[in-house]
């Protein structure tokens, strides 16, 4: 599997809610590898920095030889740097190895007013550290110690950053304004300005926001983002791990680094996607296939008092790929159980188990995936509670659904019904190949035809387009189950020759 990877050069802030421990705590809520580079060792906590210690520049050098030459980053963060000699030896090692991305958050004194960059520091990190940024993210008080004027109007805030995007870095982002009830990032790429706005959140615990918000525009930059991507998704995280803070000590605490998973409000729309985020793009996801692929439906009044786990084998061994786990009334703990014993029978023949419908039963079952209807949980929802490492199928009956399924995150559809059924209740006609053809040709994901489909009637369907056929009554309806599986494999098969034959 692919996993970005992002690089925080910083100091140590031992009450964690700063420095090089927010930076990982946000790599890891982002979906990233972090790796770090100490520059410096704060006695800090929520009241205030008590001492500073530094770390000699030789030794940072070590540090990031040590990560870039092996590990690697992606995207690359600095964060407090102390002195001239580390910002020196900073700039010259990430110009040898030439990292991808560079963001500076110019960290110069603590909110509580502790000096965190010598005055020697300051001219160096505008000199040799900021011509190599890619992004700087100076909050007020650091932009205008950078511009050598302070900041007290709009205008200066513009005539700030224009300056800033004049030594050196290719986009500046001017943090945390403050405007009434709204919180603002200017942003200046030397082509546009913009305003990035969230609400204000009424919290005291506020510690680590700056390293935050540089740390999660790093990770997004890490995963693939785009720098204006990266900040909305950056305003984001922070917003939420403002708006979930809870506190540490008796004085200013940090945000919530962990809140899209603690509390890990699903109901809140921040949450909810950059949870989701945070999963995009994984590639250790299960494998659908191969195709043609032969999904079979187990549940319902036919499979009712029967072995599941013995139903699922006598599928998978006559060469069904995928099984689907279809229960209405079933307690929790019965779904479970009976998850488990299937997955293990199909995990032995190479197939894969999804759950209908119930994320919660996929995940503590370990099942592959879930398979979801219009009705049920938003694949979004779906992927916050089960993880990136699952599939998720989801039940359409057009274009529109088929391809809102898949910008929401869908890895494979269920069409139908394509002819008319009796297994279950519809509320649509049959679609029929014609459907399915205009279906398959307009999302990228894998469509599986659904519906009264029997051996007889599938060749049409995988000539439009489906990559498979689900069924479920034309199994288990049969005199002899294994014997309709094996005729849709030979269907398969006969389809694949000719296909092959036809290229």
């Amino acid at each position: 599997m692919t996993v970005g990877k992002a690089l925080t050069i910083a100091g140590s802030d031992c009450g964690g809610g700063a420095g090089i421990q927010a930076d990982l705590k946000t790599f890891a809520a982002l979906g990233v590898y972090g790796s770090s580079v100490i520059t410096s060792i704060t006695a800090q906590n929520t009241r205030g920095v008590q001492d500073v210690g530094e770390v000699s520049p030789a030794l940072v050098g070590k540090q990031l030889d040590s990560v870039l030459e092996d590990i690697g980053a992606d995207a690359v963060k600095t964060g407090m740097l102390y002195d001239a000699g580390i910002i020196e030896v900073v700039a010259a090692r990430l110009s040898s190895h030439r990292v991808p991305y560079l963001v500076v958050d110019p960290v110069m004194v603590a909110s509580s007013g502790a000096r965190l960059l010598t005055p020697e520091g300051e001219v160096a990190l505008r000199d040799k550290l900021l011509p190599l940024a890619d992004i700087i993210t100076p909050n007020e008080q650091e932009a205008s110690v950078l511009w050598g004027r302070p900041i007290e109007t709009d205008r200066d805030v513009w005539a700030a950053a224009q300056a800033l995007r004049d030594l050196g870095p290719d986009f500046v982002i001017i943090t945390g304004i403050r405007r009434g009830r709204r919180c603002v990032d200017a942003c200046w790429d030397g082509t546009e300005f913009y305003l990035v706005e969230g609400p204000f959140i009424d919290t005291p615990h506020t510690h680590g926001t700056g390293c935050t918000f540089s740390a999660a525009l790093t990770a997004c930059l890490a995963r693939g983002a785009s720098a204006r991507q990266a900040v909305t998704m950056a305003k984001d995280y922070v917003l939420a791990g403002l708006r979930y803070a809870y506190r540490v000590g008796h004085g200013t605490g940090p945000l919530n680094h962990l809140a899209p998973f603690y509390p890990g409000n699903l109901d809140d729309p921040v949450i909810l996607t950059t949870r989701v985020k945070a999963f995009e793009d994984w590639t250790d996801k299960p494998v659908l296939g191969p195709w043609p692929l032969l999904n079979v439906i187990i549940g319902g009044p036919l499979c009712r008092g029967k072995d599941y786990a013995e139903l699922t084998r006598i599928a998978v061994e006559g060469g069904a790929r995928l099984i689907q786990l279809r229960e209405k009334d079933w307690d929790t703990c019965r779904m479970v159980a009976v998850a488990r014993e299937m997955r293990e029978v199909c995990h032995a023949y190479g197939a894969l188990l999804v759950v209908n419908d119930r994320a919660d039963v996929a995940a503590a079952a370990g099942a592959d995936g879930v398979h979801i209807g219009q009705k049920d949980l938003t694949p979004r929802m779906a992927r916050a509670l089960i993880g990136p490492g699952k599939i998720i199928g989801v039940s359409v009956d057009n274009l529109a659904q088929a391809q809102e399924a898949v910008t929401d995150g869908a890895d494979y559809v269920g069409l139908g019904p394509v002819y008319a059924t009796t297994s279950k209740d519809c509320e649509v006609p049959p679609c029929g190949p014609a459907v399915v053809a205009e279906v398959a040709a307009g999302i990228p994901v894998p469509v599986i035809a659904i519906g009264g489909v029997t051996p007889d009637n599938t060749l049409p369907l995988l000539r439009a387009g489906a990559r498979g056929v689900a069924v479920i009554s034309v199994v288990w309806d049969a005199p002899e189950p294994r014997r309709e599986v094996e005729r849709f494999m030979n269907i398969f098969k006969s389809y694949s020759e000719f296909a092959e034959g036809g290229n």
